[in-house]
């Protein structure tokens, strides 16, 4: 593959009149407005074949272990899986049967709280993988007056806390404190909050079980909470936690939407899964996903991508993403702990997209700057206000055209893909955020990085762990922690 030159860059639209979609689990990419040309193109497809792409997708799926600097299996789709013969499938079923079943008791109001109260509340108490994911569902599929409301407590941060509580009866509220190690130190003091307002509030002794449930790869996490075993469920460490939403991590979902809804969004994530491992490169849409934005961090120097979602509902999808990949891929060694030379991922942000119009568009449009875009839509709206819809989607199909159109002679800038949803339902969100899953991971395999640890991140806890105990951090902490 060669550098191709900045300017008169075409678009693959350009050069290659069909084959520059895809359409699967309801959902269809438009890769046509990318700058590259159709040979560009047929060598970028040879290199991810060249590369194994399918194959390493593959080994991961069938539970090969592919974190190698943790020595472990990535079974996030086992989460999801329905095929009997899926890795660790026993175990997976039986957890998610008693999450779903624990659903079903708080939504029919036969678990209460220790008064009779039926749950109005969750707070879900968890930071990074334990809160992004349920957030990003919870506000794509909530209704507009939920008879169950979520709130998501995170940062360790007083003015959250108080703002949770202050709307919330602690007689009708269920806490579900989830932490993949439960020594996340922004979750205990967390915890150990609520469960002080709690106790100010008279539910004391064995009356806190019927208002706190802990989940946690940790299986001294209920006792550490003084909770019987019952109030616990599980997930396992060989799911990272920014992939942890199919799993008991997503049972603030399961109560709040119903344990029909949360199936249908494993169901949907499965069928994506299945169409990632069948579908060939040119038809495979996080495949074809991973292969464009490798060849614009690594071939066009685009470091910046930007999520913009023309719906209210995947809003929260832009932090989502922004974790998934800046997570996974913030990477600058290879997984044999060789130095990379070169972009490994790219920065991950973005906005409401009608919003972003009248914010930082002018920049993408005319400023010094190259971006990769993902312009997502749905063909059906989620509300009943026919003008609004009509504006809406205007809006979104003009602006996937107004931001390539620049000076073909500048050295500045956006690479788009449309991505259109037929309807934003629970099977669809599933297989849209499975999707990203593997558009994320298979970028590991073309970049040769392990896109499933954070050591960056675990660095950054030791540091404040040493700050907090009052130890001083000098210019050589990183070296010494």
């Amino acid at each position: 593959m060669t550098t191709p030159s900045t300017a008169l860059l075409p678009f693959l639209r350009d050069c290659l009149e069909t084959g520059t979609d895809a359409t699967a689990c309801g959902i269809r990419i438009d890769v046509s407005r990318q700058r590259l040309n159709a040979d560009d193109f047929r060598r970028l497809l040879d290199f991810g074949r060249d590369r194994g792409l399918q194959e390493a997708h593959a080994r991961m799926m069938a539970g090969d272990v592919v974190n190698r600097s943790e020595g472990r299996a990535a079974l996030h789709a086992a989460l999801r899986a329905f095929e009997p013969d899926a890795p660790r499938h026993a175990e997976v079923l039986a957890e998610r049967t008693r999450m779903l079943r624990f659903a079903q008791l708080v939504l029919e109001g036969r678990w209460r709280g220790c008064r009779g109260d039926r749950v109005t509340d969750i707070i879900n108490i968890g930071i990074g993988g334990s809160e992004m994911g349920p957030r990003a569902v919870w506000h794509a599929l909530r209704p507009a007056t939920p008879d169950i409301r979520l709130h998501f407590l995170s940062s360790v941060d007083g003015v959250l806390l108080e703002r949770i509580l202050s709307e919330c009866n602690p007689l009708s509220t269920l806490v579900v404190v989830s932490s993949k190690s439960f020594k996340t130190r922004e979750t205990q003091v967390n915890a150990a909050a609520v469960d002080q307002w709690l106790l100010d509030n008279g539910i004391v002794g064995t009356d806190r079980a019927r208002h706190m449930v802990v989940v946690s790869a940790n299986p001294q996490a209920p006792d550490i909470m003084c909770l019987p075993k019952e109030n616990f469920f599980r997930i396992w460490d060989w799911v990272g936690g920014r992939f942890s939403v199919w799993g008991s991590i997503g049972l603030p979902l399961a109560v709040a939407l119903g344990p029909e809804a949360f199936s249908e969004f494993l169901r949907g994530a499965n069928e994506m899964d299945r169409h990632s491992l069948s579908a060939p490169l040119e038809e495979n849409l996080p495949a074809l996903l991973a292969l464009v934005a490798y060849w614009n961090a690594t071939r066009l120097e685009i470091t910046s991508h930007c999520l913009l979602p023309y719906d209210e509902r995947l809003r929260v999808m832009v932090p989502w993403l922004q974790q998934l990949e800046m997570e996974s891929l913030g990477k600058s060694h290879a997984a044999d702990g060789t130095p990379i030379a070169g972009h490994t991922g790219q920065g991950v942000w973005g906005a409401n997209g009608n919003e972003a119009q009248h914010s930082f568009y002018q920049w993408l449009r005319e400023g010094t700057g190259r971006t990769s875009l993902d312009i997502v839509w749905s063909e059906m709206p989620g509300h009943r206000y026919a003008e609004h819809y009509r504006v809406l989607l205007a809006n979104a199909r003009a602006q996937t055209e107004a931001l390539v159109t620049r000076d073909p002679e500048s050295p500045y800038f956006n690479a788009v893909t449309a991505i259109v949803i037929d309807a934003v339902t629970p099977r669809r969100l599933g297989a849209f955020m499975a999707m990203y899953e593997h558009k994320t991971t298979m970028l590991g395999t073309l970049f040769g990085i392990n896109p499933f640890d954070q050591p960056g991140v675990e660095l950054g806890k030791r540091l404040s762990k040493r700050a907090e105990e009052g130890i001083a951090i000098g210019p050589d902490a990183g070296e010494r922690a």
